[in-house]
């Protein structure tokens, strides 16, 4: 009792999801489908954003050189030994405001130009 042409149009069903499922699907002759898009579209990678991140540091650097030619070798170690001894947060700013040498730099750089 079953009908041939359910069991036809079931099989087609079928047939058109494989096919869709595997990026195919019905287009015209010579026509550019789906298929030809996904593969080329290749996989989302997470960016890196490299200039931001390089920003960043330049105006940490330039931050720590300012306050360095304006206080002084000795006045800014004073405030960083302060931050040190302070909470969590205040030691990890003091880690980062630790004195090196391109900020000894930048501070006699930014000395020269102010005086």
């Amino acid at each position: 009792m079953t009908d041939l042409n359910m069991k036809d149009f079931e099989h087609r069903l079928v047939r058109i999801n494989q096919m869709h499922a595997a990026g195919r699907s019905f287009e015209a002759t010579d026509a550019l489908g789906r298929a030809d898009f996904d593969g080329a579209r290749g996989r989302r990678r997470i960016a890196i954003p490299l200039r931001s991140i390089a920003l960043v540091l330049a105006a940490v650097l330039l931050f720590k050189g300012a306050i360095l030619a304006q206080l002084g070798a000795e006045g800014y170690q004073d405030k960083v030994a302060a931050l040190a001894a302070g909470t969590l947060v205040e030691q990890v700013s003091a880690w980062v405001l630790h004195p090196d040498p391109a900020t000894h730099q930048i501070a006699a750089v930014i000395k020269s130009v102010l005086n």
